[in-house]
């Protein structure tokens, strides 16, 4: 790694070791909860993502992401993650990315701006506090956002109550965010993601890994954790494809 992309790293510290916790942790969710949660196409946007550079509508047809996911609405949330790991310092094209991503699968506005907000936290945990991400997204999504989204980027005591027969996407992203409210261990942390819906699990996992890096999810068991050497070989092509989409450093000073 030459000097310049050093400089580039420490713009977010540890950037590969946050990406690789972050699929460690949706992975780890998706397990616990024991059922399909989204990781797959997870993993299958980031190959695509770190392999063209960004969003390309011909390679995610290729690779099958324009069908609805298995893990229903809420599921579409984790296929816009891997833009807010690629491109956490611009804004304007993670958004861009991350809703045609998720709308070229057919989602209705009101997921596409879910999937949209579930990126821009996880772009803003690689560098801050849960509250002050929280109030960054707030911020970002004031004019697009329905109210009703708006109210979900926040911790409320006990989590939302959800129908997991249906899982709605904003209640499905608070009910991560509130779970990643807790000081307690990964796993408690996964527990009560999981008490909503197993996308809540996953997602909480990923935001988990992305805020905290390796030590959150140092106690992960890895050998048990289904297709973990794939996803862990594309989080580092992710990874490696994300310093080198990094603004210079005075501009990501200047654009925050």
């Amino acid at each position: 790694m030459g000097k310049d992309s050093v400089l580039l790293v420490t713009l977010i510290e540890e950037l590969p070791g946050r990406i690789d916790a972050s699929f460690i942790g949706a992975l780890a969710g998706e397990h616990a909860a024991g059922t399909a949660a989204g990781t797959a196409d997870l993993v299958g946007v980031a190959e695509s993502a770190a392999a063209c550079g960004g969003f390309d509508d011909a390679d995610l047809r290729q690779r099958g992401l324009e069908r609805p996911s298995r893990a229903g609405a809420a599921g579409l949330l984790l296929r816009a993650l891997p833009f807010g790991l690629l491109s956490p310092l611009n804004r304007p094209r993670l958004r861009r990315d991350a809703y045609r991503c998720v709308a070229m699968a057919g989602a209705d506005e009101g997921t596409a701006v879910t999937a949209v907000a579930a990126a821009l936290l996880i772009a803003d945990l690689l560098r801050f506090d849960l509250d002050t991400a929280l109030i960054r997204v707030r911020q970002s999504l004031l004019e697009d956002a329905p109210m009703a989204l708006l109210d979900r980027l926040r911790v409320v005591d006990g989590g939302p109550p959800m129908d997991v027969s249906d899982p709605d996407p904003g209640l499905t992203l608070q009910r991560a965010i509130c779970a990643l409210a807790t000081a307690n261990p990964f796993e408690d942390v996964l527990a009560a993601a999981a008490s909503g819906t197993a996308v809540a699990a996953s997602l909480a996992g990923a935001l988990v890994g992305a805020r905290d890096g390796l030590a959150a999810v140092a106690g992960v068991d890895r050998n048990h954790l289904p297709h973990a050497d794939r996803a862990l070989s594309v989080a580092r092509r992710l990874a490696e494809a994300a310093v080198t989409t990094l603004p210079a450093p005075e501009t990501a000073v200047q654009n925050g």
